[in-house]
């Protein structure tokens, strides 16, 4: 099977596993093999499913560069958000920070360091990922079949957020995830795949050299959940806050 075969075909399954259409099993006759492949599938995915308007940064494993995907406009929302459960399979929820680009971030083969980003975001937010999958498995999922379901992304909200200055505020922030009402997720710092900041950094350099593209003035990048996941159900709601930064909610119909 040629290379290219291999992504037309996962990809369309992929698409067709969309709601209203069914979750599948893994394509274990498909041999993924490699993160390229894994993006190029994605990339076709998200291309057909909307209108690209920023990033997510998941699957992230502490030392090594984050993976990534897109945030569509069409299921991107600012806060108060509001979904129907029925456009999911699951629905689970993620509590993060996101940051708004304020300046383009341009490619170019010498590495960004975090001095030089920070001035080109322009604000820093609270942000809730809703997470969902096509495979039945999940989260049972080998991490290239994840990286090419979008790193099984569902929906994202932005909540109200602060000046980013120098990012410094990512590291340590506290936050606390309510639903209905009840904490069910809270902390201070400990992101599990270090700073936030740093995360940042190294997947806008990954990117620019894998894709040979930069970034545009406005793009959302989500830098992943302080604290794995939480389900929600239809009917609930649910508020974060961090500390000094923002809020976000989101309610399921």
């Amino acid at each position: 099977m040629s290379t290219q075969t291999l992504i037309d075909t996962a990809a369309d399954r992929l698409l067709a596993a969309y709601p209203p259409g069914s979750t599948i099993p893994l394509p274990e006759e498909l041999p993924l093999g490699d993160a390229e492949t894994a993006y190029a599938i994605q990339a076709r995915v998200s291309t057909a499913l909307g209108t690209h308007s920023g990033w997510k940064l998941g699957g992230i494993i502490k030392g090594e560069v984050p993976r990534y995907s897109r945030l569509l406009a069409e299921w991107s929302q600012a806060s108060p958000g509001r979904f129907a459960h029925n456009d999911f399979h699951r629905v689970y929820l993620e509590p993060e920070l996101a940051v708004v680009l304020g300046a383009a971030i341009s490619a170019r083969k010498a590495p960004y360091t975090l001095a030089e980003i920070a001035p080109r975001v322009a604000s820093l937010h609270a942000a809730i990922e809703l997470v969902d999958s096509r495979f039945i498995a999940w989260p049972e999922v080998p991490p290239l079949w994840q990286l090419a379901d979008g790193l099984s992304h569902g929906a994202f909200v932005l909540g109200s957020g602060a000046p980013a200055g120098d990012l410094t505020q990512m590291k340590n922030a506290a936050y606390r995830l309510s639903l209905d009402g009840e904490v069910v997720l809270s902390g201070c710092g400990n992101h599990p795949g270090g700073d936030p900041a740093e995360l940042l950094v190294a997947m806008v350099n990954d990117r620019i050299r894998r894709d040979g593209a930069g970034f545009a003035a406005g793009e959302v990048i989500t830098t992943g959940t302080f604290d794995g996941v939480v389900e929600m159900l239809a009917g609930q709601r649910v508020l974060l806050d961090f500390a000094g930064i923002g809020e976000a909610e989101v309610r399921l119909d």
